[in-house]
């Protein structure tokens, strides 16, 4: 019997190899390579590619090319923008994502966000580390109680954030791009694209959650946060092109907005000289608001999940599947 390999990074491997191949251990051949050092296995019979690069390097996209056996990609990001080309469409490889494994953690991360921008935690971080007791002042920051979040994006994470914002005493408006009936959903009020200047005037605080694709690229602009309340916060986990970052910069310089958390930004890594270093009240993370070993391992239980249906030939009944055309 001629083996099913799976081309996947060797850190991944590593640590789930066993799990993978317990699959099907007759059947499985794992080919784990790095994608840049010249003692790597040679892939090119691969089947089916586990998609991690972006952990390590390189890009999954300078691997495809000497992949042609190729029929499936499960990314183990919720993003699959990183691969979606018209090309990858032409040779009609099926793809999943792990959509869903790292909402937890990212509603933790965007409540953290919230809490930490509505109080003056930045300022308290540089104080201690000057050991500076600064003199109580009076009001000492906001409460998100009773206030009101915009949720751009409403998928597996905007609806953690939407249940976990429900159960701080706040208002939840969000937009989705395809209609749902909103009257189970943890939500105020659920609105088309069409409604997003609506959503930006009514919320104090707004998350970004949405995918990147040609609607939502730059989709937040200049005019987008002249739309927001003054004093208001923006979070973003979801891709650095969905903002753009200079009219970002600019509208915190002028006070116009109270604050901005981001976990993601463009370039990335973010190079040393860029604008948003220095923003005032502007918080960083590398990308890694959902990196969590619990989503991880959510992300390969879905893999296996989905390899036992692939190997049984019924692709067209995995999980996650992403359509291509859509984020293009």
């Amino acid at each position: 019997m001629t083996p099913v390999e799976i081309v996947l990074p060797r850190n991944i491997a590593d640590r789930y190899g066993p799990q993978i191949e317990h699959v099907d251990p007759a059947r499985l051949r794992l080919v784990p390579i790095v994608g840049d050092d010249p003692r790597d296995p040679d892939p090119g019979d691969a089947e089916i590619a586990v998609n991690a690069f972006f952990y390590d390097s390189p890009a999954f996209s300078t691997i495809l090319p000497g992949l042609p056996n190729l029929r499936w990609i499960h990314s183990m990001g919720a993003g699959i923008d990183d691969i979606a080309t018209p090309e990858l469409v032409e040779r009609c490889v099926h793809v999943t994502n792990v959509s869903g494994a790292y909402a937890p953690a990212m509603a933790e991360y965007i409540v953290g966000a919230m809490v930490m921008l509505a109080r003056p935690w930045g300022r308290w971080i540089v104080g201690q580390a000057s050991r500076d007791w600064e003199p109580r002042r009076a009001p000492s920051g906001v409460e998100l109680r009773g206030k009101t979040i915009g949720i751009v994006g409403y998928g597996a994470v905007g609806r953690q954030v939407a249940q976990a914002c429900r159960a701080l005493g706040m208002s939840v408006w969000a937009i989705r791009r395809t209609p749902i009936f909103a009257s189970s959903e943890p939500v105020d009020r659920l609105l088309g694209p069409s409604g997003l200047y609506e959503l930006l005037e009514a919320s104090d605080v707004v998350a970004v959650c949405a995918s990147l694709n040609a609607s939502t690229r730059s989709l937040l602009g200049e005019a987008e946060f002249g739309a927001m309340r003054p004093g208001s916060f923006l979070v973003n986990v979801a891709r650095g092109e969905v903002v753009d970052q200079a009219a970002l910069v600019a509208t915190l310089e002028s006070g116009h907005l109270g604050g901005a958390v981001l976990d993601v930004a463009t370039p990335e890594p973010l190079p040393a000289d860029d604008a948003l270093w220095d923003a005032p009240n502007l918080f960083l993370s590398p990308h890694t608001a959902g990196d969590t070993p619990e989503g991880w391992q959510r992300g390969i239980d879905l893999f296996c999940s989905n390899l036992g249906l692939y190997l049984a030939g019924r692709p067209e009944h995995m999980g996650n599947i992403v359509d291509l055309r859509m984020h293009i």
